[in-house]
């Protein structure tokens, strides 16, 4: 496939148009100029200004359909916000974060617009991070039959990350309905263009099978005109995602706190400012009669005015008052608030046949749910088999395997969530999981925070996690530590059958994101074995669960350590040296503080027991809140168990060294017994 340049000298643009275009560039110079003002008045803290970038941004969101296309685009798109019809006074309202911000309320950033209504889906401020998920959206679409297109774009600087060459992998291979844009200004910050990539990058697109265009992003209109309704309307007709690099200039400095003076010299700024894309088109408006300088003196003073007053209406309004920070980390809607009895339809189970009874009932509830990840299609059903089946029952599209690509299988995920699909997707072992940490973390974590309630990301992730059947040290991560500071994310961790399709199912229908940590010790282990509930248990997140009763001693544990303190406490009971409770928590975010305190205010020592490392590890946090808030009832300090902190050996006699065991859980319990 050849890679097209476009030289079109023709004019074949109609005159209302030209007219509308010419107006739009200009509502984007008045709002860039009165954000200027409001830096110099310290009222804006970070400020990034689209001049050079007017024609793309302005341009190519009007050849779309505002409110039924999709927008995802980066911290220098001011123009796509003005030109799809958002209000000067939201935008000076978002810029500023004052009271009222429909964008967010005041708590992301300037810059980072969004709206339901537009269709334009809240930013984070990172790099190339938003491609996945705009993938992710042109999937959900495809999947609704809608004709809707997705608009991706960012500078050139962000085609050097990773997540987007996967996004032009994933789109190609589906044909997804996406049209990238990548502005190329020919800097990221102070960078120049030469240090991020060795070749052009319409070419690297091409590579992946997209057909990719080389456009001039400030000359004529005409030019973007002739080749963009017909590029739309391929995306929209089914024949896959495209590509257009244009070729724009950095008028201003990087953002308000840069000086590009420092790095670029004075003959070059002297030479981008010929390329001023509202100068050019202005010249073509005069130059083609459609309007004359008396005329455009008055439309300029018009919209001047316009934007002017309301900045100045939104620079009235207060900074948020009374605004709760906390209110939209998660969603309010909870699908289940107590734990019902269970009616059981199986002798007992193993984990993974729980695990794969739970998907299969929720997918059958939910046309929504679509899954996949490494393997995880039929015949094989994922490394551990449990979703075997499910790709037979329901087909392909919506149990299938993905590309090896964490980040991708995470970020496109994070996208079809946004756009109302319920993704259920596996990683196969936890310690694979890090290529898609900057998703999980900032894209798809804050989505509901940021945009203050407007959209929401669900998803399960569900993750193999733990050692004990000769994992090694690629196979044995526990993770629940690192994602409990993650706000945003719920994390669960079932120890048995019948807690691991409870929570699944309560998981499948949360309206926010959750991992799923899936022992694989447990999977098939004897001690995880119990009786399966029915299709309408679900067990809410919080409530931890009393394994076993005691007076002596309280054990907070979860995952694996579960089995090995109820093996401890029933050892020392029938040795009549102590009685032990054994609480299992079950979910980590949130956890039950309620149950533990009452416990150990009760039984007056405590040991936190778990299979991650003990430094940092989650345990940590339990006893912190037991230290705070039972430091009156306790008779012994409170004392924890976990691995060594180091990573987890492959010989069998070496890991037992590292993770913790019946012997060390027993020896905690025994010591403080003493006190």
């Amino acid at each position: 496939m050849a890679t097209q340049v476009m030289d079109v000298t023709e004019a074949i643009v109609p005159d209302k148009v030209v007219r509308e275009f010419y107006e739009k560039l200009l509502q984007c110079y008045y709002v860039e100029e009165r954000a200027k003002v409001f830096v110099k008045q310290g009222k804006l803290a970070f400020y990034a200004s689209t001049r050079g970038h007017e024609q793309v941004q302005v341009g190519v969101p009007m050849l779309m359909r505002t409110g039924h296309d999709w927008f995802y685009t980066y911290y220098r798109e001011k123009s796509v916000a003005v030109t799809l019809g958002m209000s000067y006074k939201d935008i000076f309202l978002g810029l500023l974060n004052r009271e009222g911000d429909p964008n967010s309320e005041g708590v992301n950033m300037p810059e980072q617009w969004s709206s339901e209504e537009l269709k334009l889906v809240a930013q984070s401020a990172c790099t190339g991070t938003q491609y996945l998920p705009a993938v992710g959206a042109a999937r959900a679409l495809r999947y609704d039959g809608s004709d809707a297109i997705v608009y991706a774009s960012s500078g050139e600087g962000a085609t050097s990350e990773g997540e987007f060459f996967e996004s032009l992998n994933w789109a190609a291979r589906e044909k997804l309905p996406v049209l990238f844009v990548v502005q190329n200004n020919g800097y990221a910050i102070s960078v120049p263009q030469k240090y991020q990539t060795a070749s052009k990058i319409h070419d690297i697109a091409e590579g992946f099978g997209l057909p990719a265009y080389n456009l001039d992003g400030t000359g004529s209109f005409e030019t973007m005109y002739q080749l963009l309704p017909g590029l739309i309307q391929d995306i929209r007709d089914g024949k896959g995602p495209a590509l257009i690099e244009f070729n724009v200039v950095r008028l201003d400095h990087h953002s308000s706190s840069d000086d590009h003076r420092k790095y670029r010299s004075a003959e070059e700024l002297d030479e981008v400012a010929m390329r001023d894309p509202i100068l050019r088109a202005e010249a073509q408006v005069l130059s083609s009669g459609l309007l004359t300088e008396p005329q455009i003196e008055d439309l300029r003073a018009k919209i001047k005015d316009e934007v002017d007053r309301a900045a100045e209406e939104a620079d009235s309004h207060p900074y948020p008052q009374n605004y709760d920070v906390m209110q939209h980390v998660f969603s309010k809607d909870l699908p289940v608030e107590e734990e019902s009895e269970p009616t059981f339809v199986n002798e007992r189970v193993s984990m993974v046949q729980a695990i794969n009874a739970g998907i299969r009932e929720e997918m059958q509830r939910n046309p929504k749910i679509v899954m996949w990840g490494e393997d995880i299609q039929d015949p094989k059903g994922g490394v551990f088999g449990v979703t075997k089946g499910l790709t037979d029952e329901f087909g392909e599209a919506r149990c299938v395997n993905s590309a090896l690509a964490e980040a991708s299988i995470l970020g496109i995920a994070g996208g079809m969530g946004t756009a109302g699909y319920m993704p259920v997707i596996e990683i196969q072992f936890a310690d694979y999981i890090w290529p898609a940490f900057m998703q999980m973390r900032d894209e798809i974590a804050p989505m509901r925070w940021r945009s203050a309630g407007v959209w929401g990301c669900p998803m399960v992730c569900r993750v193999a996690c733990g050692g004990y059947i000769k994992g090694g040290p690629w196979h044995s991560a526990n993770i629940e530590g690192f994602f409990a500071n993650i706000p945003g994310w719920y994390v669960v961790y079932p120890s048995c059958a019948q807690d691991a399709k409870g929570l699944f199912k309560t998981a499948a229908r949360m309206k926010d994101p959750v991992i799923f940590l899936e022992h694989k010790g447990l999977y098939r282990a004897m001690p995880a074995r119990t009786p399966e509930p029915d299709e309408n248990y679900l067990i809410p997140f919080g409530k931890a669960k009393t394994r076993r009763s005691g007076t002596d001693l309280t054990v907070v544990t979860w995952g694996y350590t579960v089995h090995q303190a109820e093996a401890v406490a029933n050892a020392l009971e029938a040795e009549g040296k102590g009685s032990v409770e054994v609480i299992d928590l079950r979910s980590i975010i949130p956890w039950d503080k309620q149950a533990v305190f009452e416990s150990v205010r009760r039984t007056n020592r405590v040991v936190v027991a778990h299979e991650d490392s003990l430094t940092m590890g989650f345990g940590a946090e339990v006893a912190a809140e037991i230290s705070q808030h039972c430091f009156d009832h306790l008779d012994a300090p409170v004392a924890r168990v976990g691995a060594e902190d180091c990573f987890v050996p492959s010989a069998v006699n070496l890991e037992r060294q590292v993770l913790p065991s019946e012997d060390s859980v027993r020896l905690a319990i025994e010591r403080l017994l003493k006190y």
